[in-house]
């Protein structure tokens, strides 16, 4: 009996050694084999979980809208979005899935929220670009015509009122015809021939309304190729009321110096970074191909709108 105790004393005593052992073993092992850390999903869940106001575009293509994510709105700002495989799933399942709800916007004014009809990834996918192995996610919708960008949620953006008399809309028409586009390069003779389209929205820059005329000429030129004449194919004028009236608050044409730039269009304006004041956002024509989610914003800083935001990607992210 004496040297069972002996055995079992001698046994107990090896133990922590080999607890020390096994320990620096498993060290050993985790240095060689670390853990691997998903840091892309760890991201995009950080972003998850603050459950973001999504900023979407509207794209139509042969008669079916689509609504897709490209940033998210608040307080931070404008910010793109940007994900992996795994973040836009997930994206996906908490906002845009059958019957998540948006808020469509015409100009500045928000109109009454719709729903999804289904998401990206419910069953098959929506749908496909041709060898495109990775689009970001879309919602399939039913929109209002004139509604070129949407807010996730039910509850929409600070908005201002755009109302304007017809006499002081038509007064800073006939300035813009008169002077503005003439200094631009569109003779008073060959204004006629422009089709001429007029937004009046509420953007809390000034007191009033912000303008927006847009230009266009009808003849069919491609865009993006070399400079054929000094006249320009767009004109985009925006107006903001100063201590005179109305005066020219950003000008867009298409022709620089060497080149003719795509055409662009007006999308609508909206209070992304919540400071009380909208934001400009405009597109590219829908006849640049794969260019449906291009998107420019401008803040207002001073009298004049000031470039901010450029987003420059395709649904096609792989």
């Amino acid at each position: 009996m004496t040297n069972l105790r002996r055995f079992f004393r001698c046994r107990l005593a090896l133990l922590p050694a080999a607890l020390v052992l096994t320990t620096g073993c498993d060290r050993l092992k985790g240095a060689l084999n670390p853990t691997q850390v998903d840091y892309a999903w760890q991201n995009d869940s950080t972003v998850l979980a603050q459950k973001p106001t999504l900023l979407l575009r509207a794209v139509r293509i042969d008669g079916v809208t689509r609504a897709v994510p490209i940033a998210t709105v608040g307080e931070k700002g404008l910010r793109a979005l940007s994900m992996s495989t795994r973040g836009w799933r997930a994206l996906d399942v908490q906002a845009l899935q059958t019957g998540s709800s948006f808020v469509p916007y015409r100009g500045s004014d928000p109109l009454a929220p719709v729903s999804s009809a289904r998401g990206m990834w419910e069953g098959t996918p929506l749908d496909s670009l041709k060898g495109c192995s990775q689009m970001l996610p879309a919602a399939s919708v039913n929109l209002p015509d004139g509604v070129h960008l949407l807010t996730s949620g039910r509850t929409p953006l600070k908005s201002r009122p755009s109302g304007l008399s017809a006499g002081e809309l038509q007064e800073v028409l006939n300035v813009v015809g008169s002077l503005v586009a003439p200094s631009a390069g569109i003779q008073p003779s060959k204004l006629s021939k422009y089709r001429r389209e007029v937004v009046v929205v509420g953007t809390g820059a000034t007191s009033s309304p912000t303008i927006v005329v847009s230009y266009e000429d009808p003849e069919p030129l491609p865009d993006s190729v070399t400079r054929i004449a000094e006249r320009p194919r767009q004109l985009i004028v925006v107006l903001d009321k100063g201590v005179y009236g109305y005066k020219p608050s950003l000008t867009i044409a298409d022709v620089t110096s060497s080149r003719i730039a795509p055409r662009r269009r007006f999308l609508g304006a909206l209070d992304a970074d919540g400071n009380g004041q909208s934001e400009l956002f405009f597109g590219l024509g829908t006849q640049v191909e794969r260019a449906e989610l291009v998107t420019y914003s401008y803040r207002f800083e001073g009298d004049t709108w000031i470039a901010e935001f450029n987003y420059e990607r395709s649904r096609c992210i792989g």
